[in-house]
This record gives C-alpha cells, sequence and structure tokens, in this order.
C-alpha cells in the first residue's frame, strides 16, 4: 500500500467496536509519531496513552458540553439526549491525547511564535495515518475542555493540548458520513501556481 493508498483509505470513525487495540499496533502508531518532523528536531510532543476505562471515562468528561442541534445535524453520534448535552466521546478504545511542551519548542526569532501546535499536529496526523495502515479507525478530535483535561488528567503546567486522536476498529455497521468524508476540492480551488489568483469583485 504506497502513502496516497493509504490517505484514501482513512476516513473519519465515530463508531468503534468495542475490541482492545493491539499492543503491538499501539506501539507502531506511537513509533509513527516518534519519527515524524518537528522544528530543529526539538520533539515537543507530549502523548498521553489512554486506554483503561478509568481514562476513558475522563475523557468522556471533559468532551461533554451543552445541547445543540447544529452538532447533532453534524454528527448524530454526538448526541446525548439522556443527559441533555453533546457529546464527543465516540466509546473508542484508544485514546492519544496529543500535547506539546512549551519548553522544548523552537521559537521563530523574528515573530516569537512557538512550534509546538505544529509540531504537535505533525505527529498526530503521521500517527492517525498510521493506524489506518493497520486498519484501524480514527477519528480527529480538537472540540473538548482542555482545563478541565489538564485537570482530570493531571496534566504538567507546560504541556499544552493541541487535540486528540480516538482509535479503534470500526464498528460492523460503520459507514462513512457521506456529507464529512470521501469529498475533496478540485485542486485547482487550493493549489495556486506561482501567483495568488485576483479575487472576483
Amino acid at each position: 500500500m504506497d502513502f496516497m493508498d493509504i490517505s484514501r483509505k482513512r476516513v473519519t470513525v465515530r463508531q468503534f467496536a468495542q475490541k482492545p487495540v493491539e499492543e503491538e499496533k499501539v506501539l507502531k502508531i506511537l513509533e509513527a509519531g516518534r519519527w515524524s518532523p518537528t522544528a530543529v528536531n526539538g520533539q515537543p510532543q507530549r502523548i498521553l496513552v489512554l486506554n483503561t476505562p478509568e481514562s476513558l471515562a475522563k475523557v468522556r468528561a471533559f468532551c461533554a458540553f451543552g445541547y445543540d442541534q447544529k452538532y447533532v445535524d453534524l454528527a448524530k453520534e454526538c448526541d446525548d439526549k439522556t443527559r441533555s448535552q453533546v457529546n464527543f466521546y465516540y466509546g473508542a478504545p484508544l485514546v492519544l491525547l496529543v500535547s506539546y511542551d512549551s519548553t522544548a519548542c523552537w521559537v521563530h526569532p523574528q515573530s516569537g511564535q512557538s512550534s509546538g501546535a505544529t509540531d504537535a499536529t505533525i505527529v498526530a496526523t503521521h500517527m492517525m495515518l498510521e493506524a489506518a495502515s493497520l486498519d484501524l479507525g480514527t477519528v480527529w478530535i480538537s472540540y473538548f475542555d482542555a482545563s478541565k483535561a489538564r485537570e482530570l488528567l493531571r496534566l504538567p503546567d507546560t504541556w499544552q493540548p493541541v487535540c486528540m486522536l480516538y482509535i479503534g476498529y470500526p464498528a460492523e455497521d460503520f459507514k462513512p458520513n457521506p456529507n464529512l468524508s470521501g469529498r475533496r476540492k478540485p485542486l485547482s480551488e487550493t493549489c495556486f501556481f506561482n501567483a495568488v489568483p485576483e479575487m472576483e469583485k
């Protein structure tokens, strides 16, 4: 399977089989993150592996928000009417919380901008694609209460959460959401050679 095959194979999964991800696959995914490029090879990523019932209950707690129909319309899996809320934890057996250590990042000498969020994002992407190559489903989550996550997971002050990856085997009846998966804009709408096109007035 070449890179484009893996890229096309990866789809967002919000329905997971209740089957643990084997340790050897977890380690392969983490190894893919370890070999990701980071600014000046600083490797500021800090990945918390969450795969026990106690840890996953904490994920559920900091992914809960007040009920909002627009999110339910987008992804019915977040509908938690019994608690009058939306919840962006979908029952994945493995969650990787991807953070960066603010003391370990490269800082742009002119702008003062840290590379941490970019580095962590690259690492998460490599891990997500490795998971796809192992026939695992993933969903990238950035909608969570970072302050609550910090408290419940006792994150060090220097760790800055960026995103989570939910990973697991897709449920037997899983089907990709046709409104969210598989469609891509043509290159002509997103890529431009040598000059930015003039915008229509």
